[in-house]
């Protein structure tokens, strides 16, 4: 089981999707680094981190004689992803929900779905579906 964490935006006219960010370690900004935090959609973050890179190999000069830092730099990225995904996403104007724990991301949004209440916005009771019974 994984920990998701819903970031909902608070202002949005009716249903929305929120945003689950998975708890944990990441594997892709391990290997990937910034470009890692780019896709998932962090840009704040992933400018702030490739200028600190840049910065980085530029006073170190040099890139092979510097990788170790550079794996290290990937390291502390991979491992604080989860808090650089929601800061990023409360900077955007989103608040968090309680973490949620489900095998998937799609498994964690329809537990997050069953837990909302929404108020019928035709009065007092919800539109009826047509019956596909014959």
């Amino acid at each position: 089981m994984k920990l998701y964490i819903p970031c909902t935006k608070p202002e949005a006219a009716g249903p929305q999707m929120p945003v689950m960010v998975q708890d944990g370690f990441s594997w892709r900004v391990l290997f990937f680094g910034w470009l890692g935090l780019l896709t998932y959609g962090a840009w704040i973050s992933a400018l702030l981190a490739a200028a600190a890179t840049m910065i980085t190999l530029h006073v170190f000069m040099g890139f092979w004689s510097r990788l170790d830092l550079i794996v290290a730099i990937h390291a502390v990225l991979a491992s604080f992803t989860a808090e650089i995904r929601l800061w990023e996403q409360r900077l955007n104007g989103r608040v968090t929900g309680t973490p949620i724990a489900a095998p998937s991301r799609d498994i964690a949004l329809l537990r997050w779905m069953d837990q909302q209440h929404y108020t019928a916005p035709y009065g007092s009771t919800f539109p009826e579906f047509p019956c596909a019974s014959s």
